[in-house]
């Protein structure tokens, strides 16, 4: 049975092959500049390794969805027109559970803040849960500029109080290894 949002003709296109066409349909790239560029957007919350890309942009090309071109001994990989076409249908027949998805990982966050003491979401959760939409990393460029202005703000304020946050740990680390580095010389 198939999903409403998936990419539906041939086999199921999964999360990390959605994200390769996006990224594939602003220009044509080379293996390792791919794998820079999805390293690039998943910073701080995965590092896809080339074990597991390659494969995946093999089945996008097997499907017709993906072309490969030889430039300088070196395979460039673009979006099709087939590929563009399921994206587009993609991106139009997103699942209309979506809010229920964001919702669902708002409460998972709120419990990681209580049990925890951290968010899994901090720094990204202005992009999701304000404005119009269901994620204004999308709809930035349909903002007024206040709107913007707003959101851009509050992201600052988080991740400024995120850095605040790390600022404070790596001086405790820092103290605890010199502390550590001391006693040491101390004991010789």
């Amino acid at each position: 049975m198939e999903k409403k949002g998936q990419l539906q003709k041939g086999p199921h296109v999964s999360p990390l092959q959605s994200v390769m066409l996006i990224l594939l349909r602003h220009k044509s790239m080379y293996g390792y500049e791919l794998l820079k560029a999805l390293r690039e957007e998943f910073e701080g919350i995965w590092s896809p390794q080339t074990g597991t890309i390659y494969p995946a942009v093999k089945r996008l090309e097997e499907r017709g969805l993906v072309l490969v071109e030889k430039r300088d001994g070196t395979d460039y990989y673009s979006l099709t027109e087939k590929g563009e076409g399921e994206l587009r249908e993609f991106v139009k027949e997103m699942p209309s559970d979506l809010g229920f998805m964001i919702r669902y990982f708002q409460i998972l966050d709120q419990a990681a803040k209580e049990i925890h003491g951290s968010s899994p979401l901090a720094g990204i959760e202005p992009f999701v849960v304000q404005g119009p939409g269901f994620s204004n990393m999308f709809e930035m460029d349909r903002m007024t500029p206040e709107e913007k202005l707003s959101l851009l703000k509050k992201a600052r304020e988080k991740h400024l109080s995120k850095l605040a946050f790390m600022q404070t740990e790596v001086e405790e680390i820092e103290r605890k290894l010199h502390d550590k580095a001391r006693r040491k010389r101390k004991d010789k």
